[in-house]
């Protein structure tokens, strides 16, 4: 291979290298040797790459540095890479210099050599040159605006207060000034719990010249009421000193009251769509849903899962004989006495008309025909609000690894069919024979 072919190929796989990975903390880094050349021409055009490699990573230094506002960063005069940042620098570097004379009160400063940012900053000088109007329109803000506004020291002393501050918690800045009125506020959880200022973050914002928001916030009144605010705390830097904060705080009284009727109103909302709206126990769709739950959690843990669906035996009989309203009775006292007799872990679901089902998780298909069996006889001896015996068949099936909601329930209904057809009153299983025993 000729030396001006590997000089290529190297330098090739290299810059593909930087494409693709970025040029890294430590730069380009020159893959070659130029002493390897024997042949001049090659050896100069080494050299000469080897140059601008070494221009390449000085000025994506001085680039960095720029982005980290470090402006005295220098680059050799030669690297031609580097000129239209050091004309940026140069730029920056005036920049600097007129805004620390703005900030000692020379108003008569003009930015004109960086475009759209001169317009931003020479409008600043603008607005910054009437300052005794400036402080008379924030003093004439803060007295009409709508929200209390502290400005405090690193502390936490209160150093001013505005009318609207005094008007929501009753303080007047005379009494209240140098003390810290921190110790007024508190941040409460959603259960209620009130934390102490200690237990915030406000405290160490204030002190640190951090910014801190916060909708759950409660300032003590002066007449010991509570009262929820929103909160936004803003730092108050003045040149390298950390001066205080300025607290801005609004009464959030009616929202959280909003906020909670809506609470309560969304729970109202998912209870009604998650039960039956005549027993009170869930509806056939919530009953799918954690049906679907208690599939996945058997087959991950390969743990027991039985279904037991039931239907009151001749209940057309209840409802032709003695009304629906009693009938409708009937299926109330029929799921409250179902669902006394039952497992916490067990659930109960009306899964339309007269029929109902469960779901037995951990128990196995002759478990689940013993829970069937004991529920069938707590049926059969419970009095209910007709002059007549109310019974119940069950039909009982077990989680196999391949089911799913319809397979199951569908074997249990077959079951529950059979029960029907051997004459009632008793439980069958999806394994029971065809003909009664």
């Amino acid at each position: 291979m000729s030396s001006s072919t590997h000089l290529l190929e190297t330098l090739n796989h290299c810059l593909a290298q930087a494409m693709e990975r970025g040029i890294g903390k430590n730069g380009l880094t020159f893959p070659i040797s130029c002493e390897e050349f024997q042949d001049p021409s090659c050896r100069c055009f080494c050299e000469n790459l080897e140059q601008i490699f070494g221009q390449i990573n000085e000025t994506y230094r001085l680039a960095e540095a720029l982005a980290n506002g470090q402006l005295k960063a220098e680059v050799s005069r030669s690297n031609i890479f580097a000129m239209p940042l050091k004309a940026l620098q140069s730029s920056l570097r005036h920049l600097t210099w007129q805004t620390n004379q703005v900030a000692a009160g020379d108003l008569s400063q003009q930015v004109t050599f960086l475009g759209e940012f001169s317009e931003s900053f020479n409008h600043m000088i603008e607005s910054l040159r009437d300052k005794k109007s400036l402080e008379q329109r924030l003093k004439t803000i803060t007295d009409v605006i709508g929200e209390g506004i502290y400005l405090v020291d690193t502390k936490g002393a209160l150093l001013f207060a505005n009318p609207e501050a005094e008007k929501l918690l009753g303080y007047g800045i005379e009494e209240m000034a140098g003390k810290i009125i921190l110790h007024a506020i508190h941040k409460q959880v959603a259960d209620g719990t009130l934390f102490a200022p200690e237990e915030t973050r406000l405290l160490h914002a204030i002190a640190n010249g951090q910014t801190y928001n916060d909708n759950d916030c409660v300032f003590t009144c002066k007449s010991g009421r509570l009262m929820p605010v929103s909160l936004a705390c803003r730092p108050v830097v003045t040149g390298d000193s950390l001066e205080g904060a300025v607290l801005a705080f609004h009464d959030i009284s009616e929202q959280k009251k909003y906020q909670e009727s809506l609470h309560k109103i969304n729970a109202l909302l998912d209870m009604q769509a998650s039960t039956d709206g005549l027993t009170g126990i869930y509806n056939r769709a919530k009953f799918s849903k954690l049906l679907k739950v208690e599939i996945a959690r058997a087959a991950r843990y390969g743990s027991a899962m039985s279904i037991l669906m039931f239907d009151i035996d001749k209940f057309k009989d209840v409802n032709d004989t003695y009304g629906h309203q009693s009938g409708d009775k009937v299926l109330i006292e029929m799921a409250r006495a179902i669902h006394h007799n039952i497992r916490s872990t067990e659930i109960v679901a009306r899964w339309g008309g007269e029929e109902f089902i469960i779901i037995a998780p951990g128990c196995g298909l002759e478990q689940g025909r013993q829970l069937a069996d004991i529920l069938r006889l707590k049926v059969e001896q419970t009095a209910f609000s007709v002059p007549r015996k109310i019974t119940v068949s069950f039909g009982v099936a077990v989680f196999r690894a391949d089911d799913t909601e319809i397979s199951l329930t569908n074997r249990a209904d077959t079951a529950l069919y059979r029960a029907k057809e051997n004459g009632r009153n008793r439980v069958e299983t999806e394994d029971s024979p065809a003909d009664p025993v």
